[in-house]
This record gives structure tokens, C-alpha cells and sequence, in this order.
């Protein structure tokens, strides 16, 4: 199941993006802003400036050890 806890997103991470179909991979964080960019799963094209508050975890958090 996806997991939409709030958390930091790391450069690919593999996510899915309110509005729109498909999974994503990021590809640029930027801390200040609180957006990502992203690049589609097996796709070519790519989308910016997406607000993190959009994005739901594909995978589960890094554990730490």
C-alpha cells in the first residue's frame, strides 16, 4: 500500500503524484521551495515544481540503523 506519511522526499524515491497516472522517480529536491522534479517511470517526458504535499511514498523509509 502507499504510504502518504509526511516525510522528506530523497532523490529516487519512487513516488505517485496527486493528478496524475503512473509511478514517478525524483530526480531534484529543492528544500527551500518544498518541490520536486520528477521523472516518469518508463516514460520520457518529466514534471517540475511539484509540491511535496502531493506526493505518496511507493516505497517504504529508508530503516536506519
Amino acid at each position: 500500500m502507499a504510504n502518504r506519511k509526511k516525510r522528506i522526499p530523497k532523490l529516487d524515491d519512487r513516488v505517485a503524484v496527486l493528478g496524475h497516472t503512473g509511478g514517478f522517480v525524483i530526480s531534484s529536491v529543492d528544500g527551500d521551495l518544498r518541490t520536486v522534479e520528477l521523472k516518469p517511470i518508463g516514460r520520457h517526458f518529466a514534471l517540475s515544481t511539484i509540491p511535496w504535499r502531493t506526493l505518496t511514498f511507493l516505497d517504504e523509509e529508508d530503516k536506519v540503523s
